[in-house]
């Protein structure tokens, strides 16, 4: 059963890739500007007044006025490489990842970047990128793959994890030393000394986990397939299933300053808001881009998503209220 899975979500992502990498025509590859509207974006991260996004074809880009103008400082147009996703270490210093197992490493914030890792015989995907403390920074992706820097992503090590090659999905710590990781198959592992010993979690749910957020203290929030949310107030001793009454995949979120309230998005645009007690508070929809993969909350308390058909501000009531 394992290697049925799991061949089936290679062949998902080989789907994805060749999405990805499929020609443009010429008008597309060579427009300038570049149309945000038909680039797929699989991550964005604010950073002290700026955003920067990152997807398909090595596509990242920044924008200095809440995203009403991008400039285009990266784009691979003789490789094509999928980026999914940045992570910020410090207010200067990014870490992308993506497609081949590329690291690229930008030290102004965004504005030019530096090949670290690539790996284009395999092809493997990493999927994710975290840190800290900015300086010990965690790569991770298919097949267990599972790296860290000590020298903030200038150089990365392989380390072990007590699992058999499952897919690593999302990463998040808490102000101590806890930290959660979720992947395929309903896979869950937990540190509590900063990432030097992994345990395996009993599974509770058997399908795969997309992203996992900290609220604070002991509150942590995991979703993934079929609109699957749960939540933990013991740092993952035991996880409750939050019903936000639908079923479709759920990709990405984010969370309020405070860790009251985070949003998750997902699958035609579909929203979920819940606070920190796990309680749903809303659910609702953001039109335009298609599938949503990931979300911030601006300073004055509005949305901006990211997703299949590029990027969008959109105001929302009840998440403008948690800026106040």
């Amino acid at each position: 059963m394992y290697r049925v899975i799991s061949y089936s979500f290679c062949l998902l992502v080989a789907a994805l890739v060749l999405f990805a990498f499929s020609p443009r025509g010429a008008e597309e590859e060579n427009s300038e500007p570049l149309n945000l509207g038909r680039v797929q974006i699989n991550d964005l991260v604010a950073v002290n007044g700026r955003l920067i996004a990152v997807g398909e074809r090595g596509t990242i880009v920044v924008s200095e006025d809440n995203g009403q103008n991008w400039q285009v400082t990266h784009r691979d147009g003789e490789i094509p490489v999928t980026l999914t996703d940045i992570t910020a270490l410090t207010d200067q210093v990014l870490l992308a990842v993506g497609h081949d197992s590329v690291i690229l490493r930008s030290e102004d914030a965004g504005l030019s970047w530096e090949l670290i890792e690539r790996d284009s015989e395999l092809g493997e995907p990493l999927l994710g990128s975290w840190s800290a403390d900015g300086q010990n920074v965690y790569v991770y992706g298919s097949f267990g793959k599972f790296w860290l820097s000590a020298d903030a992503g200038r150089t990365f090590e392989p380390q072990e994890l007590p699992i058999y090659g499952e897919h690593l999905s999302a990463m998040a710590g808490d102000e101590d030393k806890t930290r959660i990781i979720v992947g395929e198959m309903g896979l869950v592992l937990r540190s509590f000394d900063g990432g030097d010993a992994w345990e395996k979690l009993d599974p509770f749910y058997n399908g795969s986990l997309f992203g996992v957020a900290h609220l604070h203290g002991t509150r942590w929030v995991a979703y993934g397939m079929r609109g699957h949310v749960f939540f933990s107030g013991d740092d993952g001793d035991s996880w409750t299933q939050v019903n936000v009454g639908g079923e479709l995949p759920l990709y990405g979120h984010a969370v309020a300053s405070s860790g009251k309230q985070m949003l998750i998005v997902g699958t035609a645009g579909f929203l979920v808001i819940m606070n920190d007690e796990g309680e749903l508070l809303e659910t609702g929809s953001i039109g335009g881009l298609g599938t949503l993969t990931s979300a911030v909350i601006l300073p004055d308390g509005e949305i901006f998503v990211a997703g299949q058909r590029g990027l969008m501000q959109r105001s929302h009531n009840l998440v403008a209220a948690w800026a106040k």
